[in-house]
């Protein structure tokens, strides 16, 4: 913890909505005032935005390698028999989905709050 004398004030106004949402977020945290919440947030935190039509499609992704899965599953429960077409789709399911992955990943490195001084 840093033990030097804070004598610098910010102040910024706020309005009903946005003072509600901090307060929540206060409750949440586990800090003992809302000086120390937001000098958490401006020392380490971030802010992100993130497209949630990406997220959405990776879901799907994810979800459909599933069903795949299972039909496979069951196919090979009830007739000991699996196709290489379906390895084969299922596998495709899978690199798209790592490739999204990778894609986020390469962007949330971008993102580096340390590097600020």
């Amino acid at each position: 913890m840093n033990r030097k004398k804070r004598d610098k004030n910010l102040i910024f106004k706020v309005n009903e909505d946005e003072w509600n949402i901090i307060q929540k977020r206060l409750e949440k945290c586990n800090v003992s005032n809302m000086s120390d919440l937001f000098r958490q947030m401006m020392l380490y935190g971030i802010y992100l935005e993130y497209n949630h039509e990406e997220l959405k499609k990776i879901r799907q992704a994810v979800m459909g390698v599933a069903n795949n899965i299972n039909q496979i599953a069951h196919r090979v429960n009830s007739t000991s028999r699996i196709y290489k077409q379906e390895l084969y789709e299922l596998q495709e399911g899978v690199t798209e989905i790592w490739q999204q992955l990778q894609s986020i990943q390469s962007e949330l490195q971008k993102i580096n709050p340390s590097s600020i001084s």
